[in-house]
C-alpha cells in the first residue's frame, strides 16, 4: 500500500522537444532532413549509439527552434534520454577527411526522428518554432588570401563547405551564385554596397542574402559580414579568426540566430499555472515510483503536490511551465501515461 500523505516535490528537471520546419526555396529541404540529425561516432556499440542518438536529437531541436542553446535548457535536457524511443530509423556511414595530407576515416550515425513526437514535445516545452518554408540564403562571398580577391561561386562549393554544412545543421539551405562577370563586380563591393546584390539574388528565388568578405591577415583572417532579408539589413558584424573555415561556420550560426529571432514563434501550449491532475492504475510501490519519477523528469513540471491517494488513483496538483494542452502533448508521445478522461481535471492512466 502507498502512504496516504501529502507530499511535495520541488523539481528542476528536464524535457525536450521539437516541432515543424522545413528548409525552402529553390532547394527545399524535406521533412526527412528537418527531423534528421547526424553525428560522428567512435564505434557502433550500444552505449555509444545511445549517446549519439541524443546528440542527433539535440541537433534536430536546434534546427527546429532556431536556438543554439535549446539542448542545454532544463526543459530539454531530460527528454534527450527519449531519443532512442522516438527514433524511427538510424544508419551508419563511413566518411574520409584529409588532414595534413593523410586520410582520416570516421563513422557517422544518422538518425530520423518521429515528427509527431518531436512536434508535441516542442509544443509542450513552450519552445519557439521556426516555421517552414524557410527561404534559402544566397551567399555572396569574396575571399582574398593575399593573391587577389575572388568570388566564391557555384563551382567552388568546397571552399564554403564549413558554412554550408553549418547552415544545414541549422535547417537552412545555402545557394552559391554562378559568379558571372556582373555578379563578380557586384560582390566585390557588396560589403560597402550590399543593395548591389539584392536585385541579382532574384535570379535565385530568395530574398535573403549573406554577404561576406574574408581577407588574410598576419594573424589569420578578418571577416566582414552583412545579412539582408527583403532588402532590409538585419545585421552587420566582423569576425577575426585564425581559421577561415571557422569564420565561415560562425557566420552561418549568426545568420541563423538572426533569422530565427525574426521568424521563430512559441507554439501555444496554454498559459502556465497550477492544475489538478489524477493518475490511475497506481497499484504498487513500483508503480508509484515510476509515475512520480516520470513527472519529475519533465522540465515543464515545476512542482508536484500529492493531495490524496484513493485506491489506485493519485490526485495531485501540478505547477506547470505551460498549460494543460502542453502537458497533454508531452504525455501523448511518452510511454508511461495515457489520457483516460479529459476535462478541466484530466485523468491519466499509468501504462502497465
Amino acid at each position: 500500500m502507498l502512504p496516504d500523505a501529502t507530499m511535495r516535490h520541488t523539481l528542476s528537471c528536464l524535457l525536450l522537444a521539437a516541432c515543424l520546419l522545413v528548409a525552402p526555396g529553390i532547394v527545399q529541404a524535406d521533412d526527412a532532413s528537418t527531423y534528421q540529425g547526424s553525428t560522428l561516432v567512435n564505434s557502433q556499440g550500444g552505449s555509444e549509439k545511445t549517446a549519439a542518438l541524443q546528440r542527433a536529437l539535440a541537433q534536430v531541436i536546434v534546427k527546429i527552434t532556431g536556438q543554439r542553446d535549446a539542448p542545454s535548457q532544463p526543459q530539454v535536457r531530460g527528454l534527450l534520454g527519449t531519443a532512442a524511443q522516438i527514433a524511427q530509423d538510424s544508419r551508419y556511414s563511413a566518411e574520409a577527411e584529409t588532414i595534413n595530407g593523410a586520410p582520416i576515416y570516421r563513422q557517422r550515425l544518422t538518425a530520423r526522428f518521429d515528427r509527431s513526437a518531436v512536434d508535441a514535445l516542442i509544443a509542450g516545452a513552450g519552445l519557439p518554432v521556426w516555421p517552414s518554408p524557410r527561404a534559402p540564403i544566397v551567399l555572396w562571398l569574396v575571399i582574398d588570401d593575399g593573391h587577389g580577391a575572388r568570388m566564391v561561386g557555384a563551382t567552388h562549393v568546397n571552399v564554403a563547405k564549413s558554412l554550408t554544412d553549418r547552415a544545414s545543421d541549422r535547417g537552412l539551405v545555402v545557394i552559391l551564385p554562378a559568379a558571372n562577370p556582373a555578379e563578380e563586380t557586384a560582390a566585390a563591393s557588396a560589403i560597402a554596397q550590399p543593395q548591389a546584390v539584392v536585385a541579382l539574388s532574384s535570379a535565385y528565388g530568395s530574398p535573403v542574402q549573406l554577404v561576406g568578405k574574408l581577407a588574410r591577415t598576419s594573424g589569420g583572417w578578418n571577416a566582414d559580414w552583412v545579412l539582408l532579408d527583403g532588402g532590409v539589413e538585419l545585421g552587420r558584424w566582423n569576425d577575426v579568426n585564425p581559421d577561415a573555415r571557422l569564420a565561415m561556420a560562425n557566420a552561418a550560426d549568426i545568420a541563423a540566430d538572426t533569422l530565427a529571432k525574426k521568424y521563430a514563434r512559441v507554439v501555444a501550449g496554454g498559459p502556465p499555472g497550477t492544475f489538478t491532475v489524477s493518475i490511475d492504475g497506481v497499484r504498487t510501490a513500483d508503480d508509484y515510483v515510476r509515475a512520480m519519477g516520470y513527472l519529475e523528469s519533465l522540465g515543464i513540471v515545476r512542482r508536484i503536490v500529492l493531495v490524496r491517494v484513493v485506491d489506485a488513483r493519485l490526485d495531485m496538483q501540478l505547477d506547470l511551465a505551460t498549460g494543460l494542452e502542453g502537458f497533454r502533448n508531452v504525455v501523448a508521445v511518452g510511454q508511461v501515461l495515457e489520457l483516460a478522461s479529459d476535462g478541466a481535471n484530466p485523468v491519466f492512466r499509468l501504462h502497465p
